[in-house]
């Protein structure tokens, strides 16, 4: 048993040992101590951890600090002692031995347990920026993440976005486009109306300058020269809204419309203004033509007298004859003046050849009369000298007859178209003009309708 207890103190002893020139601080202890401790550790019955529990940090150092005296004190005593009171104060050293053992064990567990649990703390704090570290990390790459995905979001949604406003936009401006393009067609067609309604004149003058002495054609001069003036100012108002247009239109089809009314309008507004020369002046030239056929009248009513008095001179009816004649070259007179004062109102028409005929005739009926009072006072060669003379004059002014036209009037209107036949050109033109517009016009209109 004594032996057993020695090779006991002995461990102990070598589990103690502090190196030379220690000063007995906790980190020159040898890494036998904890090997001591771990032998004590492996036959003592006490717990580790209890110990861990039980102590704090603060008592494990001055525990450490006072260890580390202790142990001091111990090995020296122990190798004062060893030689001379082995005998003695085995029972101390037994007691004490045991006490050590278990002091040093506890100190030692305590000094592992502490340089554990600093390691573990170093550890944990290396660790634990690591950890931190690999977390962040983690985070960093998850929050990026999460950054790039709300910035895709973003930039999906200001893509969408924009591509929405930019479809917008560019339905609202199509929309814009197309209703300002409405209007202008809007307008193009309100243009066509004006001319339209423009029309109802112009086909009057039209008519008139087609035959201005037309019956009808006098009712229809009234019309246009009462009218004449809102109808210049509708096709004012169709000029200014075609020309708007015509540069603003953006299809050509209908752009192409639009140039096009303002040639028909324009052709129109020269249709109106030399048809109104036409319509003043063929006014003048019927009314002359009226006086022309009033007095060519008189010159037929002084005709069917002079018939009527030769047959009553060879019925030997002189006195009648002499009177019917005497009528006749009443009439022929008044056919005369009628002619004179026609040729001075209407100087372009050349009616001289009427007049020369209705003088001849006047002076056959001055010999018809002659020729009357002879065979009155029964002075016969002289009746028939006169009455020779009267036949022919007759002659002759049937000659001239010949040459007249069959309705004596027509001098009037043949007058009238050779002094205008420049306006009434020009006025043909602008009516071709006009025409071929419009049949430009009729075809679209007629393909929009069907």
């Amino acid at each position: 048993m004594a032996a057993y207890m020695r090779r006991r103190d002995d461990k102990i002893a070598r589990a103690a040992h502090i190196k030379e020139r220690t000063h007995g601080t906790s980190n020159e202890i040898s890494f036998s101590v904890l090997d001591a401790a771990k032998y004590k550790e492996t036959t003592q019955r006490f717990s580790l951890r209890d110990l861990l529990a039980d102590r704090r940090d603060t008592d494990t150092q001055s525990v450490s600090r006072e260890t580390s005296e202790h142990v001091s004190r111990e090995t020296s005593n122990h190798r004062a002692l060893a030689g001379s009171h082995a005998a003695e104060s085995g029972a101390r050293r037994r007691r004490s031995g045991v006490w050590f053992k278990r002091k040093s064990a506890k100190e030692a567990t305590k000094r592992n347990k502490a340089i554990h649990a600093s390691g573990y703390s170093e550890e944990d704090s290396s660790q634990t920026p690591a950890v931190a570290k690999r977390m962040s990390i983690e985070q960093e790459i998850a929050r990026r993440k999460a950054r790039r995905r709300k910035g895709r979001i973003a930039a999906i949604s200001v893509v969408a976005v924009a591509s929405l406003a930019i479809v917008s936009i560019g339905v609202w401006a199509w929309h814009c486009q197309v209703t300002e393009q409405q209007g202008y067609e809007s307008e193009l067609m309100d243009a066509l109306r004006l001319v339209s309604e423009a029309d109802e004149t112009i086909l009057q003058i039209d008519a008139i300058v087609d035959d201005p002495f037309a019956a009808e054609s006098e009712g229809k001069r009234q019309d246009v020269l009462s009218s004449v003036e809102q109808t210049k100012q509708l096709l004012v108002d169709a000029d200014g809204k075609a020309r708007n247009v015509s540069e603003k239109l953006s299809d050509p089809s209908v752009r192409e419309v639009a140039n096009q009314t303002v040639i028909s309008v324009t052709a129109r507004q020269g249709m109106v203004t030399q048809g109104m020369q036409l319509v003043e002046t063929s006014e003048d030239a019927e009314q002359a033509a009226k006086e022309c056929d009033a007095a060519w009248q008189l010159v037929l009513d002084a005709d069917a007298q002079v018939r009527e008095a030769a047959k009553l001179a060879g019925r030997n009816e002189v006195d009648a004859s002499k009177e019917r004649t005497l009528e006749a070259k009443e009439t022929f007179s008044k056919s005369l003046d009628q002619l004179k004062a026609l040729q001075a109102d209407y100087p372009t028409a050349d009616v001289s050849p009427l007049i020369e005929y209705v003088e001849k005739r006047m002076e056959a009926m001055d010999l018809a009369v002659q020729s009357d009072e002879a065979l009155a006072a029964k002075n016969k060669d002289e009746a028939i000298a006169r009455n020779d003379a009267y036949n022919a004059a007759e002659e002759e002014a049937a000659t001239m007859a010949a040459a007249l036209p069959s309705d004596p009037k027509q001098l009037v209107k043949d007058a009238y178209f050779a002094t205008w036949a420049e306006v009434i050109r020009n006025y043909a033109g602008q009516r071709a003009a006009a025409g071929t517009s419009d049949a430009v016009i009729r075809d679209y209109l007629g393909a929009q309708g069907k």
